[in-house]
């Protein structure tokens, strides 16, 4: 009896050194888990704080380009400039540190690299590395006779596009894709390269130049600085997006009399809409016509006629992009097409008309994409008189590209 007691109590003892050793463990698992769930949530913090620092570091250079006589006239005038500076406990004590340097490849185009670092103790230290890419529009007018103007590239690929009337100009390359129909009336200018794709067909009746030697700057447009000459503080009116998207719901048909109508945020045309302008409609982030068939229970493609009072200019003038996309019937506009970056025309089909009677100006690129349709723009700066005159150069730092490094 006694040694059957006894065998008990060794198997109890057993059962207890394994459980304690169980709950040994998994304390100590645990505990572990722990440990590294909060380095990594300190390592995510310290992660934010630095990208935070760095792009601080991005705004005040852009800050300095703006309103820092010496970096402005160096960043517009010294294609080969460069500057550097470093900006420590920008937030106080203890904050970190950013680094900001900016290169110059051409006049008043340049990359930006700013590497925010902080201190986290024990011999380490939090790195962040922002690189963002900047222009700025420098000339007052548009020279050439230009009837497209790239300040990036033009390119053309499966389209039906016309230059009438005047010059193209791409301050890098003239692309035209396979199967596209082009035709240029005038002088093809590229300051980089002029390529045409074996299956595509293609005249020239001006000549080319390439590269070209010179350089055209994309003219200025002043969209809503301080000045009394913004675009947003001559206006007639000023509609924020919803209030000119409620006003298009309410007019399937819209015609816009006012010389200056100015929207400072989007502006999507869906569901059969169609917009008649008198005079500039100015818009201060996208242009979009076309993306959606319908909008709602509307449906039908959409269509637009800007119209040209003699002496005034007319148009369509986008801060960021121009788009016109499928859903798209006619398209008429006597005046200008202007988008500090992208004017794109995507996936029209044939059977309407497209017709610019006045010019097209990117900032970046200008797109003439699976149209089939034909495309036909006529130089004719008689309908956007005066549209450049109004600035010297463009309050705007525009972004072409932002990149992070950890």
């Amino acid at each position: 009896m006694s040694r059957e007691i006894k065998n008990n109590k060794g198997v109890a003892l057993l059962i207890t050194i394994l459980l304690m050793s169980l709950i040994l463990f998994s304390s100590l698992y645990f505990l572990s888990f722990s440990l590294t769930e909060k380095k990594i949530s300190h390592s995510q913090a310290w992660g934010a704080k630095t990208y935070y620092l760095a792009e601080a570091g991005i705004n005040e250079m852009i800050w300095k380009l703006k309103n820092d006589a010496t970096y402005e006239n160096n960043f517009e005038t010294d294609s080969d400039w460069t500057a550097e500076f470093t900006r420590d406990d920008p937030f106080g004590a203890g904050s970190g540190s950013y680094t900001v340097s900016i290169t110059n490849s051409d006049l008043a185009t340049g990359e930006i690299v700013s590497t925010g670092s902080i201190d986290v103790g024990g011999d380490k230290t939090s790195y962040r590395v922002i690189r963002t890419s900047i222009y700025k529009a420098l000339a007052g007018g548009l020279e050439g006779n230009l009837a497209t103007f790239g300040n990036h590239d033009i390119k053309t690929n499966h389209s039906n596009v016309n230059f009438y009337d005047g010059n193209t100009y791409a301050n890098h390359d003239v692309d035209v894709g396979g199967f596209s129909e082009v035709f240029f009336a005038g002088d093809v200018m590229a300051k980089h390269s002029f390529e045409v794709d074996f299956e595509a067909s293609t005249t020239v009746a001006g000549n080319i130049y390439v590269p070209y030697a010179g350089e055209i700057e994309i003219p200025a447009v002043d969209f809503h600085s301080s000045d009394p000459n913004s675009y947003k503080n001559k206006a007639d009116i000023v509609y924020d997006d919803d209030d000119f998207k409620d006003l298009m719901w309410a007019n399937q048909t819209l015609t816009l009399n006012n010389d200056i109508t100015y929207v400072d945020k989007d502006v999507f045309l869906r569901g059969g809409q169609t917009l008649i302008v008198n005079g500039l409609l100015v818009v201060e982030h996208d242009f979009e016509m076309g993306g959606n068939e319908c909008w709602n229970d509307r449906c039908g493609n959409n269509t637009i006629t800007i119209n040209n009072t003699p002496g005034k200019p007319a148009g369509i003038l986008a801060k960021h992009d121009i788009n016109f996309k499928q859903y798209i019937g006619d398209v008429n506009i006597d005046g200008l097409l202007y988008a500090s970056h992208d004017v794109k025309i995507d996936n029209l089909a044939a059977g309407d008309d497209f017709n610019v009677n006045g010019a097209i100006v990117a900032g970046h690129d200008s797109d003439f994409l699976s149209t089939p349709r034909a495309v036909n723009i006529y130089y004719d700066p008689e309908t956007f008189p005066g549209i450049f005159s109004s600035a010297d150069f463009s309050p705007i730092i525009t972004l072409e590209h932002w990149e992070e490094e950890y």
